[in-house]
């Protein structure tokens, strides 16, 4: 993991389910989407933007890298759903996952404050070796694009791709929001992605 004498203290399945509704309505603001203002008004998730998020939403003319960099924050949503148990695995680093036609979350889209009251994490230790996992994942896709050949001709560990398989923006967006879980970062905008 990052730094063992850390201590760090994980968020609550409560904050979980709140920032997953936000990241539900960033990217669905990303898709110009034109329900998702009156929803995040309707059930108080506004209240819960990032500074980042709160300057993206109110913008009626973001530029076309801002809509691109908020989009990815689906694959961050993807830790957020999994650490709820909303999702049995974790998908593969290898491709997108599109959570949004997910069951579990047309659900919380539904009925927001049912999803805030009934959420529940899977167990710490399943959350700590998943954010261990992902952050091993990162370092690697890291050395590779720094050109290093670190770990070549090991062999894989249970779970993993090769490296050359692992999508790196999946691969960060997925440690970012289960980092953020593990309760890295004082806030959302600002989680620790070292490697």
């Amino acid at each position: 993991m990052e730094d063992e004498s850390v201590k760090l203290t994980e968020r609550s399945a409560l904050e979980i389910a709140e920032r997953s509704l936000v990241l539900v309505a960033i990217v669905a603001h990303t898709q110009q989407q034109t329900w998702v203002a009156d929803w995040t008004r309707r059930f108080g998730i506004h209240d819960s933007f990032s500074d980042a998020e709160r300057g993206f939403f109110s913008d009626s003319t973001p530029d076309q890298q801002a809509i691109v960099n908020f989009s990815w924050r689906a694959e961050a949503l993807v830790s957020l759903i999994w650490s709820l148990g909303g999702l049995e695995q974790m998908p593969l680093l290898s491709e997108q996952c599109w959570i949004l036609d997910t069951d579990f979350i047309a659900a919380a889209m539904k009925d927001p404050n049912e999803f805030r009251l009934c959420a529940e994490k899977r167990p710490s230790e399943e959350i700590q070796a998943m954010e261990g996992f992902l952050y091993h994942q990162h370092w690697r896709v890291r050395d590779r694009q720094l050109g290093l050949n670190v770990g070549a001709g090991r062999p894989l560990d249970p779970g993993e791709l090769p490296v050359d398989a692992l999508n790196p923006s999946v691969v960060y967006e997925r440690r970012y929001g289960l980092s953020w879980v593990a309760g890295w970062g004082d806030d959302w905008d600002d989680v620790p992605t070292d490697t």
